[in-house]
């Protein structure tokens, strides 16, 4: 069964490495969750640039998001990946 990030963190506290992974994934989650109502609020303003930026960063975000979840499922996992 997966765990959730709150469970790796505790469970995993004697890892630094480990504790970077879900802290960074979990603030670029928590990041990428406020970029559509940005997006919105910048169009509903007529700022279509600013809206498209948000939207540009929301695309980086989830490449980087992909990326950190493979790191942490290989680290967690490595016989499965």
């Amino acid at each position: 069964m997966p765990r959730t990030l709150e469970q790796i963190h505790r469970d995993d506290s004697d890892s630094s490495t480990l504790r970077g992974l879900v802290s960074v994934l979990h603030d670029k989650l928590q990041l990428r969750a406020r970029y559509a109502l940005l997006e919105y609020e910048a169009g509903a303003e007529g700022r279509p640039e600013c809206s498209e930026l948000y939207r540009a960063l929301s695309r980086i975000e989830s490449d980087q998001i992909a990326r950190l979840s493979a790191a942490l499922a290989t680290e967690l996992y490595p016989t499965d990946f």
